[in-house]
């Protein structure tokens, strides 16, 4: 099973509509650590992220309408945070811990706009103090390594940012794994409407001996944010037997089509497979095995027809994003807006439907003794041991 990894400036965080439609956007990718930039959120608003499968969060905080950096870590994956560093400015979060018995350091970064002479010294510096052999660091850099390649109009100056991120990727051996992967292609990350450019700043950074174990890595389209996110696959140093579990979503039980299935297959099942000849016990065991093979099936087909409608509209974003990098034309411009706009609706209204239903949920079980209480109360118990950062 392959590690997912995805960095994302999100462009703030402070709805919880918007936190559910990120969470239910990185869910679709099947991120186990993401990077996110520009989460605009104090701390206690940070760990409103720990929740559904996310099990821990690392995040530095400046204010709720600028910076902030968090790094979300699923719950099934087995990371323990050994060391941490954070900065005051909402720009830098460092883990250094065990990841499948290899020691990793993962980062989230957001850089200044300007050149900052002290942020890339204290990124430089951090990261070499922590002494870690496998780097991965995602952010928004705020600049185009390759002007020429990485950006809409090109051209042919360097800022100080790209070059400043080009001596730490040399200091650290780390390597632009997007770019490695796919030396000649052009696509962005950020489009600035105001300017009429595009341009790729969002990055993956990792150790080059860690470039074998990458699978894939892609730019996704532009939709919550005005930037897409990049994603990895990887293979771990170690894999893990995958559980092969099943439980029912409950979710599905309000909804009246599907419970009119379950009444139809269940009389036709019993039609042909209860008679006094056979064990009740046998008949049940059965009917559970084949009731599971129709609700996989119901709700998997269910997903596809949610999630084509999205895929169209992403590609289209895709085409309609290289037709204006060639054009620049108006008209498709125009086309574009709205085709982005409408994915962000589409995404948006699965988390308030999502957010919806939770809250259906609390309500029900009220302050009862339950299930959901016990679960809500082991998630506020730490899943991983810390030590205090002197740094």
């Amino acid at each position: 099973m392959s590690i997912k990894v995805c960095t994302w400036n999100v462009k703030g965080s402070n709805n919880v509509i918007k936190r559910k439609a990120i969470l239910n956007s990185l869910k679709k990718y099947g991120t186990q650590v993401a990077f996110l930039q520009e989460t605009h959120l104090t701390d206690n608003e940070h760990k409103k992220y720990l929740r559904e499968w996310v099990g821990q969060v690392h995040f530095s905080s400046y204010s709720t309408n600028k910076r902030g950096v968090i790094i979300l870590i699923h719950k099934n994956l087995p990371f323990t945070a050994l060391d941490t560093f954070r900065d005051t400015e909402g720009r830098i979060i460092l883990i250094k811990g065990v990841l499948y018995g290899e020691s990793f350091l993962l980062g989230s970064v957001y850089s200044p706009n300007v050149y900052d002479e002290d942020f890339f010294a204290a990124l430089l510096n951090q990261t070499a103090e922590m002494d870690c052999p496998n780097i991965l660091i995602g952010g928004d850099f705020n600049c185009s390594l390759c002007p020429l390649m990485d950006r809409s109009p090109p051209q042919n100056t360097q800022s100080k940012n790209s070059r400043a991120v080009k001596n730490i990727l040399e200091e650290l051996d780390l390597t632009d794994i997007w770019r490695h992967l796919n030396p000649s292609t052009k696509i962005f990350t950020f489009h600035s409407l105001p300017h009429s450019t595009m341009t790729r700043i969002d990055y993956l950074f990792m150790s080059n001996h860690l470039v074998h174990s990458v699978e894939k890595s892609e730019i996704g389209t532009i939709s919550l944010s005005d930037h897409a996110p990049v994603t990895l696959a990887m293979q771990p140093p170690r894999k893990l037997a995958r559980s092969a579990s099943w439980r029912l979503n409950r979710l599905l039980l309000l909804n009246e089509d599907f419970t009119k299935l379950l009444e139809e297959q269940t009389d036709f099942y019993l039609q042909f497979n209860d008679n006094n000849n056979s064990d009740p016990r046998l008949v049940w065991d059965a009917y559970k095995a084949y009731m599971r093979g129709i609700i996989i099936s119901y709700s998997s087909c269910k997903r596809k027809e949610r999630l084509a409608e999205q895929n169209k509209i992403e590609n289209q974003i895709k085409r309609l994003e290289n037709d204006y990098i060639i054009t620049k034309s108006v008209k498709i411009l125009g086309e574009l807006k709205a085709a982005r706009a409408s994915l962000s609706d589409i995404i948006t209204k699965k988390a308030e439907k999502d957010i919806l239903f939770a809250q259906q949920r609390f309500f029900e079980h009220g302050n009862k003794p339950n299930k959901l209480l016990t679960k809500l109360v082991n998630k506020q118990r730490p899943r991983t041991m810390f030590v205090i950062s002197t740094h």
